[in-house]
């Protein structure tokens, strides 16, 4: 789990109060019913600002930060899809010296996202390293860290890559707004069990998001790179939107 502290949420937002009862009653002693993930992802979605309004940078509540790191990632995994892991790496490395797997996930962190001081970025600075953590299971040298890059990316294309960034962005959301509540009023067995099972189930719905495009040549920091990345987010927040069990 990316983060472990809660901090808050925005509480006078009108979206908070059922999101907030939603996410407790779906706990259910760490057995959460697919019908309450639902409910608690299309809440989500509705206190981010919709699908629309989370997207596009009109929510006051989330999405901007989400965005702003996911085109930082997506041009860095371009940049290994056209000239390599390692060259990729030295591109963002700023002349240090990279001695181990451990330490390339932290300068790729640090460039996909390097403020965490808002919830916003927060929640993209945890998903960064979740998908990185994925992406680099078991690696210990910079090498097998870049045979995990090359392998999720013919696997999986990036594209989806993006799009399981977005998930766990999504999930990281509800863990700083929620985790430390729910260890208190539920406990950590029914908490954690609530989370893996969300974790699952958001992967689940989004596993077909993609539309597996060709996306090496995109420039990221474009008006283009910009809007097309919007619509990836768009895209996987509307596979959760008004959900109705």
């Amino acid at each position: 789990m990316g983060t472990s502290k809660a901090y808050g949420g925005l509480k006078g937002n009108p979206t908070w109060g059922p999101l907030s009862s939603t996410v407790t009653r779906a706990v259910n002693g760490g057995h959460p019913t697919k019908s309450s993930l639902g409910s608690v992802m299309s809440h989500t979605v509705a206190h981010l600002g919709g699908s629309h309004g989370a997207s596009s940078g009109g929510s006051s509540t989330g999405g901007r930060a989400g965005v702003r790191a996911a085109r930082q990632l997506g041009s860095f995994i371009g940049n290994v899809q056209n000239y390599g892991f390692i060259q990729a790496l030295d591109l963002i490395a700023g002349g240090v010296e990279i001695e181990d797997a451990n330490q390339a996930i932290n300068v790729i962190l640090e460039h996909c996202a390097e403020q965490a001081g808002i919830l916003d970025e927060i929640a993209a600075k945890a998903a960064i390293r979740d998908l990185l953590e994925e992406i680099g299971a078991g690696a210990e040298t910079i090498e097998e860290l870049g045979d995990g890059f090359d392998a999720a990316i013919k696997d999986f294309g990036a594209e989806e890559l993006l799009v399981k960034y977005f998930g766990y962005y999504l999930y990281e959301h509800l863990c700083t707004d929620f985790y430390e509540k729910l260890i208190k009023e539920k406990g950590i067995r029914e908490t954690e069990g609530f989370y893996r099972d969300l974790k699952d189930y958001i992967a689940e719905k989004t596993k077909t998001t993609s539309k597996h495009r060709d996306l090496k040549k995109i420039d990221w920091q474009s008006d283009y790179g910009k809007e097309l990345m919007q619509e990836i987010f768009r895209d996987t927040l509307k596979e959760f939107e008004n959900y109705e069990g």
